[in-house]
């Protein structure tokens, strides 16, 4: 459990980190933003003195967050921008389907290579006959 002279130390030395705090407008929202690289806390503001006030405020928050440990580990890092890739996702290894190609076929071929049972189906008309197997007349 975080006390609350914890997190003012340990919000001082962030600001230290943090240095000055120098917000910039952003005219897409249409206000003033500051945020620092090493504290993922965004604040907002009407103007740059609100910006600047509340800034700690918001820090000492997430710092005491941090220090209860209530943050997932993906709040404190960058993701490498690989979306939902993680760690044992996605197929076995070993496990791979036959390989396939994308071809362009009539809709009522396609239709009909749909239903079950027709790849083994033409795979069968489609197997050489051994001459063994050959009729002979």
């Amino acid at each position: 459990m975080a006390t609350k002279s914890e997190v003012q130390k340990e919000v001082k030395l962030a600001l230290e980190e943090v240095g000055q705090i120098t917000p910039h407008y952003d005219k897409r929202f249409k206000s003033w933003l500051f945020h620092h690289p090493l504290y993922p806390v965004e604040c907002e503001g009407q103007s740059k003195e609100e910006v600047i006030q509340k800034y700690p405020e918001y820090l000492a928050v997430f710092i005491e967050q941090r220090l209860k440990g209530n943050l997932d580990e993906v709040n404190e890092r960058k993701t490498k921008g690989r979306g939902g890739a993680r760690k044992g996702a996605g197929r076995p290894v070993g496990s791979t389907k036959e390989p396939t190609t994308q071809i362009r076929v009539p809709l009522d071929i396609a239709s009909w290579l749909k239903r079950p049972g027709m790849i083994e189906h033409l795979r069968f008309i489609l197997k050489p006959v051994q001459p063994e197997n050959r009729l002979h007349r």
